[in-house]
């Protein structure tokens, strides 16, 4: 079944709860959201001018099917979460899977304008103190995204017992696997995701939206860690993850990851609870690599834009202050609540606000700093 929660008339969210193996999951999810899923694939102009043109590339088919392998190797059951979404959604199966490989896509396609390169953005922001522990998240993306956006809520069994293998609960892009977003499951670890740019694309190894998706069983920082590394497969492209484990507040976790063969190239940056009251425990991310040594495209205009701004900014103190932070519009050009207007090609179409001592994630489709009331909440231990 589905929900719809909104505000007004002109704000809503579709969230789908399901429950079954990664194929019946898949169909549920793609049933439920055909229609999203086939417009956004028939009118999204990154896929028409970009995605689909590298297709017909002999390097283009080359890379589906050396992808295709990989992930058959690594992620069987991903592929079928796949099968399953392109069944229930009545596309092919190739087009759901070349909707997982956008990512990659945008880093091979050489020739491409920077307007398509740029697929996904966001910004985060961390305060941690002994009274305020708060992971703020700006999902931002292109229009055709925000519009045929979607949740979930997945509790995945075993086909033979039906023992619970996973549960969580995810944003999603349509069509594309859960994972690369933001997201929480039951162990109350919460996931927030930010696209990086590194110089190499790893062809061989397994796409990053299978290796965001297989962290929605991690049941600890160690665990999360040891699955980005992904041991003899490692990722294509890199990503930085922003991490908070709602049973151990004590620490949050800022990890920037690269892409290699075998094992993924790791940075762990830990976010520890300031005590020094002259201190203020706060931290953030965006779209560039702050740690990770590596070769990296260089940086795009709104990334230098939104460092800038953070930076000049007084750190916040407080989940208030958090908001206004990540609604800023004072770079017109170039702001961290973006609203797809030129230059800026993005736009922001979600705000998370993590309260980790609240066990709390409120959710915003509209600018988190205009005292707006969320669309909704979850309990990150206690769903609902």
């Amino acid at each position: 079944m589905y929900c719809i929660a909104e505000t007004n008339m002109s704000k809503s969210l579709l969230l789908l709860y399901t429950t079954g193996t990664y194929y019946e999951v898949g169909y549920s999810i793609g049933s439920t959201f055909s229609e999203r899923i086939n417009r956004y694939w028939n009118e999204s102009e990154s896929l028409i001018k970009c995605d689909l043109p590298f297709y017909e590339t002999l390097r283009g088919q080359e890379y589906f099917n050396t992808a295709l392998k990989v992930c058959e190797m690594n992620f069987p059951q991903y592929i079928q979460e796949i099968r399953g979404l392109a069944d229930g959604a009545k596309m092919p199966f190739d087009h759901v899977f070349k909707l997982n490989l956008a990512k990659e896509v945008r880093h091979l396609s050489n020739n491409l304008p920077i307007a398509y390169k740029e697929k996904s953005g966001c910004s985060d922001v961390y305060l941690n103190t002994p009274t305020v522990k708060i992971l703020g998240h700006n999902e931002d993306c292109d229009f055709e995204i925000e519009k045929y956006a979607y949740m979930v809520s997945v509790r995945i069994v075993d086909d033979q017992s039906g023992t619970e293998l996973e549960n969580f609960t995810s944003f999603c892009y349509p069509g594309e696997l859960p994972g690369t977003t933001v997201a929480f499951n039951r162990h109350g670890m919460v996931f927030t995701a930010n696209a990086l740019y590194a110089e190499d694309t790893i062809e061989t190894a397994p796409p990053r939206q299978f290796v965001n998706r297989s962290l929605m069983k991690a049941r600890s920082i160690d665990e999360v860690i040891e699955l980005i590394k992904n041991p003899g497969f490692g990722v294509a492209i890199g990503f930085s993850l922003n991490v908070v484990d709602i049973k151990n507040p004590t620490c949050m976790w800022s990890v920037e990851v690269g892409p290699h063969a075998n094992v993924s190239l790791v940075h762990v940056l830990t976010i520890a609870e300031e005590k020094d009251p002259s201190k203020s425990g706060h931290y953030y991310h965006v779209n560039n690599y702050r740690h990770l040594e590596i070769e990296a495209t260089p940086d795009y205009e709104s990334s230098i834009a939104r460092t800038k701004r953070i930076e000049e900014l007084p750190p916040p103190s407080n989940k208030h202050e958090v908001k206004c932070l990540l609604g800023d519009q004072d770079n017109h050009e170039y702001p961290i609540y973006r609203t797809k207007c030129p230059p800026d090609i993005l736009a922001t179409a979600l705000t998370a606000i993590v309260d980790v001592k609240k066990n709390r994630i409120d959710f915003y489709l509209d600018n988190p700093s205009r005292d707006v009331l969320p669309l909704f909440y979850f309990n990150v231990l206690n769903r609902s």
